[in-house]
């Protein structure tokens, strides 16, 4: 049955790819954008398939990979069924700090904007992790109230830098807020990839680690966890890579709790198995939103973070219902 999921999943994620690719908008029909892909076709319909929609594509498979990765890895470590970028406020940090970066570094010094978005996300992170912590450990509720009140100050920091920022700079700092993959280019998704692969191979090494400090910390260190290291180093990865989503796509929330939740319902509670599988329905989910987002009102386009919280909040709305 797995097996068979698996494949699904798979055929799901390339299906979405080929209608992304085919179906993305006006400019190209899907008969023009398929004689580009095979070679011909005109000009305009290579420069619509291969400049626009196969970086977008790309950027919208990092993006949703990262997000559920992050989100499935913070529900294993806190233990914490609700456990998000965007509800804990690791999304609104990296994106105060990135708007600040555009906003304020010279321009031959943007290419630290996706830094920035990773040390905003993981200051974020660390400030919830305090908050959140009572005389009997963290718990959901302290959790959420925590990601609230970073979020209420981040949003508060990103309107103040917003009213200050040189005329120039205000949009790629307000692209920060939007959530939308509409900027996409070859660029971004370059720039993308390490804040992607090195924090989620950190992620898939430590696997074994999370599914055990899931069921605790003092059963983990007596099966030989080092608590505190994996601890550090799921923490950064997990900034790591809100951060960069954040940094090339904006606020996008609620793929990190949705997507960990689903693959549970198929593939059992094993973290191991859970994350490579999240990574793969997380790039499904925003690629499809995405396409969404492009033709649900089309010729006018929507951001994909509108899609994503349509999805997200009754499922959120669900699950807090749930935990106890």
């Amino acid at each position: 049955m797995r097996r068979a999921a698996d494949v699904t999943l798979v055929l799901v994620l390339l299906l979405a790819c080929a209608a992304a690719l085919l179906a993305g908008g006006p400019a190209a029909t899907p008969a023009d954008a398929l004689a580009a892909l095979a070679g011909g076709g005109t000009p305009e319909a290579r420069i619509v398939v291969f400049g626009l929609r196969l970086p977008r594509l790309l950027l919208g498979i990092g993006v949703g990979a990262a997000l559920a990765l992050a989100g499935a890895a913070l529900q294993s470590l806190l233990g914490n069924p609700l456990a998000d970028p965007f509800l804990l406020g690791i999304s609104g940090g990296g994106a105060a700090a990135a708007t600040a970066a555009f906003a304020l570094l010279p321009v031959a010094a943007l290419g630290l904007v996706p830094a920035a978005a990773m040390a905003g996300a993981a200051g974020a992170t660390a400030l919830v992790w305090w908050m959140a912590r009572g005389p009997l450990g963290p718990s959901s509720t302290r959790m959420i109230l925590a990601g609230v009140a970073v979020n209420a100050a981040a949003s508060a920091a990103i309107l103040t830098i917003l009213s200050v920022a040189p005329s120039p700079r205000l949009p790629g700092a307000l692209a920060v807020t939007m959530g939308s993959l509409a900027s996409a280019n070859g660029a971004a998704v370059a720039w993308l990839a390490p804040y992607l692969f090195v924090p989620a191979f950190v992620l898939l090494l430590h696997g074994r680690d999370l599914g055990l400090l899931a069921t605790g910390e003092e059963s983990a260190a007596a099966l030989g966890v080092e608590v505190g290291t994996v601890r550090r180093r799921v923490f950064l990865a997990a900034a790591a890579l809100s951060g960069g989503a954040v940094a090339f796509a904006g606020v996008i929330g609620f793929v990190g709790l949705v997507t960990p939740h689903l693959c549970r319902m198929v593939w059992g509670q094993s973290t191991r198995r859970l994350l490579p599988r999240a990574a793969l329905a997380g790039a499904a989910l925003m690629v499809l939103g995405d396409l969404v987002a492009r033709r649900a009102v089309a010729p006018a386009e929507l951001p994909v973070g509108v899609v994503t919280a349509l999805l997200g909040v009754p499922f959120f709305v669900v699950l807090l219902r749930r935990t106890p």
